[in-house]
Parts: structure tokens; C-alpha cells; sequence
């Protein structure tokens, strides 16, 4: 009998071949008896030519969900990342159907102690829709209850920008990130998206821009004066609109060429997150993440119906989320509820010398 033991798994493995095939996989079993007559009954099964389920490792199984989908994603570089740390945390030769809940569970243990509950998350998130990918294909996968995996995550503090505020920000910003904050604070669009918006995805005629939003899926809006006024100004020397002008020469690394002074390239994602904090620093602005722009941005358009369809949402509810009704809003609008609905009877004030309505 052909089993064994992996250090990996807590479940014994079988490996044989049969007519010049290989056979392998987890027999699911911790006994080793239970594991030799698992194994026997799949040697039975490939003596008869029966389809089995074929094993994968779970190195495997994310090595071929980044080749299928991981590799052509934007956020490529956080998907390759998560599929690293789960393939060396969960244990790279371990059988994906040897995955349990208690496995999943130990390496939730081990990553929250050095990362945040949300970052865990978006992991065990990526191992599922690996999973799922897996068994959609026909290989030997488990069935997790996922939503034992689910960690409780702090709720994220969310602002928005004041005028004096943001008066006070551009300020302090350096020349370079100004068009590419005000556009924020204008359109309302993740930095993501602004950053990677391209020439050709800008239609200044008809006032119209199109951005690739979460899923890959494009999102257009329209364009007011200044934010056409913001791009026309850009000067086109690569794909992307926004671009910066390099301080220093920098030698070239994986993620970008080589910078010279003086010269233009595209904005990265988070390579001016130091200038941007050092601004906010220095304006006395605290609590306020680059996000919070595209909160103030569905603020300040008044509507909450306005900001779904300028946020690109798919429901409402996140909108929600998003439109923070200020004080002077509330105030406003219970003026003009009062203008349209009186009681009948005010009280007079030294403000207000009305007498009641019956009097």
C-alpha cells in the first residue's frame, strides 16, 4: 500500500500509477488503516476506469488562479502578494482538499497578529475565489464554511474636507500633486482610478471621462469646466493624464523605469503618499485619508442620488456610506421646510415679533 504521512497535512496522502498515470491525493483520513483502504478503493476506481477528481497542492491551485486571472488584474501586485503569503502560510505542498477550517483558522491566527483584521480578510476573500476556482474546474477542492472566517474589523473614521481646510491643504501641497488633489476633490474618484486615467479614456469636447472601477468594470462621468480646465493643462508625454516632474534622479526598480531630473513620468499609486501626508501634516489636518476627497466630493453635490451616479456605485447603500449630510445642509433645508409648513402659531422672540396666527 502506497500511503503516507506529509508533515504539511494532518491527513495521510496516497501516490500510485496505474497503466503509466500517476494517482495521488489526500485520502482524508488521520488513520492509517481508514487511509489504506481509501487508497485501495481508488486504486479500484482507475482499474475500472472511473473518473476521479484530480489533487492539486495549494501552491498549485494559486499558481494557476494567477495565470488564469490574478496576472491581468490592475491590483495584480496586492493579488500576487496575498498569494504568496497564503501559499506559505497555509504550506505550499499541502492539498487543497486538505484545507480545513481549523486550517484556515490557524493561519488567520498567525497574520492578524501582525496585520490589520481587514488586511486578513481580503486574504482569506482571495483563498476563497481560489478555492471556488479550483472546484469550478473539476479538481478535488473543500467546502468551507466561510463565514466562520470573517473577522470583525474596526470601523473606518471617515471626514470630510471643510472649506477653510482645504484652503489651508493647498497651501502646503507642492505644485506637483494640486491638479491631481483637486481633481480628486472634484470628480469624486478613487486615486487608483485618477492616477491610471489615460488620454484616450478623456473626452474634453464632450466634457466626459471613463475610469476602470473595482472589477474591472468602467464607470464614465462628466466633466465641469475646471476639472477639462485640470486635464487640458496636463502636458501629454505618456498614456496616463496625470504625470509629475521628477526632483532627482532615481535608478529604475521593478515597479517603474528610471527617473531624470527634470523629466516627466506618470504618478504611481502610492509613491507621493509621503508628500501628501507631509501636507496634511503641516496644514494641521488631521484624520483625513486621501479616500475622504471622494467623501467630500459626493458631500458637496447636496444629493444623495447625484452622488451615486457620480461614485459609480451599484447600490445605494454604499453611497450612503459616502454622503455625509452637514450641519449647515440640515439647517438649510429645516428653513425651508419651515418657510413651507408653519405651524400656525409662533411663539414671539426679540428676533422674531410675530404674534401667533389667532391672535
Amino acid at each position: 500500500m502506497s500511503v503516507y504521512k506529509s508533515p504539511k497535512s494532518p491527513f495521510w496522502q496516497y501516490d500510485f500509477q496505474h497503466k503509466g498515470r500517476r494517482f495521488h491525493g489526500s485520502t482524508g483520513c488521520t488513520s492509517k488503516r481508514d487511509a489504506q483502504r481509501v487508497e485501495a478503493e481508488e486504486r479500484r476506481k482507475a482499474t475500472l476506469g472511473i473518473k476521479v477528481k484530480p489533487s492539486i497542492t495549494v501552491d498549485e491551485a494559486c499558481g494557476a488562479w494567477w495565470s488564469a486571472k490574478g496576472q491581468y488584474l490592475r491590483s495584480k501586485q496586492t493579488v500576487q502578494y496575498q498569494l504568496l503569503n497564503l501559499a506559505n502560510g497555509i504550506g505550499k505542498s499541502v492539498p487543497l482538499a486538505d484545507v480545513t477550517l481549523a486550517t484556515i483558522d490557524a493561519y488567520i491566527a498567525r497574520r492578524r497578529a501582525t496585520v490589520s483584521n481587514a488586511s486578513v480578510n481580503r486574504e482569506t476573500e482571495q483563498f476563497r475565489a481560489v478555492v471556488n476556482w479550483c472546484a469550478a474546474r473539476g479538481y478535488d477542492a473543500p467546502v468551507i464554511a466561510w463565514g466562520e472566517t470573517k473577522l470583525r474589523e474596526a470601523a473606518v473614521q471617515t471626514r470630510t474636507l471643510t472649506n477653510e481646510e482645504e484652503r489651508r491643504l493647498f497651501d502646503k501641497l507642492p505644485d506637483s500633486l494640486k491638479p491631481i488633489v483637486e481633481f480628486a476633490l472634484l470628480s469624486g474618484q478613487r486615486k487608483t482610478e485618477i492616477v491610471m486615467m489615460r488620454w484616450a479614456d478623456v473626452d474634453l469636447g464632450a466634457a466626459r471621462a471613463t475610469v476602470w472601477a473595482k472589477g474591472q468594470k468602467p464607470h464614465s462621468f462628466p466633466l465641469t469646466p475646471r476639472m477639462v480646465a485640470l486635464i487640458a493643462n496636463q502636458p501629454k508625454v505618456c498614456p496616463q493624464v496625470f504625470t509629475y516632474v521628477a526632483e532627482r534622479d532615481s535608478p529604475p526598480r521593478k515597479d517603474r523605469v528610471k527617473r531624470k531630473r527634470g523629466e516627466r513620468y506618470p504618478f504611481s499609486a502610492q509613491g507621493w503618499d509621503r508628500k501628501w501626508r507631509k501636507a496634511l501634516a503641516d496644514a494641521g489636518i488631521k484624520g483625513y485619508r486621501f479616500h475622504d476627497n471622494r467623501h467630500t466630493a459626493a458631500t458637496r453635490t447636496e444629493s444623495i442620488e447625484i452622488a451615486y451616479t457620480l461614485l459609480g456605485h451599484s447600490d445605494i447603500r454604499t453611497t450612503k456610506r459616502y454622503f455625509h449630510t452637514g450641519e449647515d445642509a440640515v439647517r438649510k433645508a429645516l428653513i425651508a421646510s419651515e418657510s413651507r409648513n408653519s405651524p400656525g402659531q409662533v411663539t414671539p422672540t426679540p428676533e422674531n415679533p410675530r404674534k401667533a396666527a389667532n391672535d
